[in-house]
């Protein structure tokens, strides 16, 4: 391999300034002349000790960049080291290009520019939803009966189908109306480009790439690094076996054992929505999550009616919350939880800190016990337990009568046990610090 060869520092940053002000995709070519600074001696007259000072000094690039700059130039170069690009990844740009640098190359490489980044960021999510499935988990999913004998294409058509029902409806007349594959790929990649991610049961994720321009489509097996390449014919012979019936929702149902989901239908009089651009990527539609008894029988959280934005948070807040009436025993205890670590954390500090305690003044007790002793009293000293669990006013009022570290600790305790939506509403911590509370920092009307 012919490797480009300056004569001098001064070459070398001439072609540097040059290749930075051209076009878009000569960031491979930034990578080759960053992994020559590396790689070569060619700093050892410019007084920098490294590329990556280099590259900072001149020209702002941090250390991630530079890495980025030649990973890029690594994975996506003619060979792996080339200022040129490969002529599949053209067209694709930096941005794009640093995204599926997280992609696995059997992935990458199935790709083409037609795709946008947040199609690639949707096919990087889905690739990681897998990844968090054990193989175990899968296995006890237990295939369906009517996909068991159906080979790896032929379970994507089915899934897919039974998750888009109203795809089905269009391929269902396209095949009865149509002869060939012609209309089959405007229905599947209407765009040109469609990627159909689908999971079905006990297989794992199946993802299958389309191209109307091509013969070929892929399909991909994720947990098995499993490719297959079939002909369109072979999608289209899997749907006349699928569309035999004339009524085609009376077919869906009856192929997938449901009643079709009807959609609501949308009122004359609102006004026409501009249509959305379809997506490339179509992610697989997990299986929802069957409620238990339990929590079909409690009554879901009540949320304050003053707090700034409550329907956006009230799902969130459902959730992280799922048992009713919990929320008054975790902001009760959280207080408690705070004077626990403030001990353990007291404790193992590396510095002394001094802790003052604030004094108490006994004089009244002591006074009253006077008194009731010369009068010959024989009760018990006057139990002031309630007046000592009296409020110390409002939660600010009791945090400035303490240490500053105490009140670090405090804080924290709250902020950790806190429902996090509630973290960013100024009015929520308004009335936090405006609570009355006890001597002890606990809510009075939270005991």
């Amino acid at each position: 391999m012919e490797l480009a060869q300056y004569q001098d520092y001064e070459e070398y940053k001439k072609a540097m300034n040059t290749v930075l002000n051209r076009t878009m995709e000569d960031f491979v070519m930034t990578g080759y002349l960053l992994k020559q600074g590396r790689d070569t001696d060619i700093l050892k007259d410019s007084g920098y000790s490294n590329v990556n000072e280099f590259a900072w000094a001149e020209y702002k690039l941090e250390a991630t960049q530079v890495s980025r700059y030649i990973r890029i130039n690594d994975r996506f170069s003619e060979g792996g080291y080339s200022p040129r690009l490969q002529e599949h990844y053209k067209g694709f740009g930096y941005a794009k290009l640093a995204l599926m640098l997280t992609l696995p190359e059997s992935v990458a490489e199935e790709l083409t520019p037609a795709y946008s980044k947040s199609e690639i960021q949707a096919v990087k999510e889905e690739i990681e939803n897998e990844e968090k499935i054990t193989d175990i988990e899968v296995i006890l999913e237990g295939e369906k009966e009517e996909q068991k004998e159906l080979d790896n294409l032929e379970k994507a058509i089915h899934q897919i189908c039974m998750d888009e029902p109203e795809l089905y409806l269009k391929l269902h007349e396209a095949v009865r109306t149509s002869v060939g594959t012609g209309r089959i790929k405007e229905v599947l990649a209407p765009d040109g480009d469609k990627l159909y991610s689908v999971r079905p049961q006990g297989c794992g994720r199946i993802m299958l790439y389309l191209n109307d321009e091509k013969d070929e489509v892929i399909l991909q097996v994720v947990r098995q690094g499993l490719k297959e390449k079939f002909a369109w014919e072979n999608i289209l012979s899997y749907l006349v076996l699928i569309t035999e019936q004339e009524d085609a929702k009376q077919n869906w149902e009856e192929l997938y054992g449901q009643k079709y989901p009807e959609k609501e239908r949308i009122a004359p009089v609102q006004p026409k929505k501009e249509k959305r651009k379809e997506s490339k990527v179509v992610k697989a539609k997990l299986p929802k999550p069957k409620k238990t008894q339990k929590q079909e029988t409690e009554k879901p959280v009540e949320l304050p009616n003053d707090i700034p934005g409550q329907t956006e948070i009230e799902k969130d807040f459902t959730e992280m919350l799922p048992e009713a009436g919990k929320t008054q025993e975790i902001q009760s205890d959280f207080i408690r939880a705070g004077q626990h670590k403030e001990e353990n954390c007291t404790s193992a500090m590396s510095e002394h800190v001094e802790i003052v305690e604030k004094p108490v003044d006994n004089s009244e007790q002591m006074e009253e016990n006077a008194r009731n002793t010369e009068a010959g009293a024989n009760s018990e000293p006057v139990d002031k337990s309630e007046e000592e669990q009296s409020p110390a006013g409002s939660r600010w009022e009791y945090m400035k009568t303490m240490e500053l570290y105490k009140m670090a600790l405090y804080m924290a305790a709250s902020v950790k046990e806190m429902p996090h939506m509630m973290l960013n509403s100024a009015e929520y911590w308004k009335k936090w610090l405006e609570a009355e509370v006890d001597e002890n920092g606990e809510e009075l009307s939270k005991k």
